[in-house]
């Protein structure tokens, strides 16, 4: 695995995948760093849609939240999530692969 001369250990988000892929080849780091993008693209895509699909007044926070924001906040949070994920898994390899 490679790191980047900016990176340091410390620096990064998810010490457990930072130890999960401790040895593990550039190859299948890279692979797994693919995956990663593409499924924080879906992830991304679905929280926009829900959030545009939210009537303006919920949107401007002036009426409670309603099963539809409850959705949209459970996406945004699920792609933030990976996106944590992902940030380590780019740091650990020390590029952005072609996708």
């Amino acid at each position: 695995m490679m790191m980047t001369e900016r990176t340091e250990l410390r620096d990064l988000n998810l010490r457990a995948v930072v130890g999960l892929l401790n040895g593990v080849p550039e190859p299948v780091v890279e692979h797994l760093t693919v995956t990663a993008i593409k499924r924080h693209r879906d992830l991304l895509n679905k929280a926009d849609k829900l959030f545009h699909k939210l009537p303006p007044n919920i949107k401007a926070g002036h009426e409670p939240a309603a099963l539809a924001h409850v959705e949209y906040l459970d996406a945004a949070i699920e792609m933030h999530s990976q996106m944590s994920a992902l940030t380590t898994l780019l740091d650990i390899l020390g590029r952005t692969p072609e996708v």
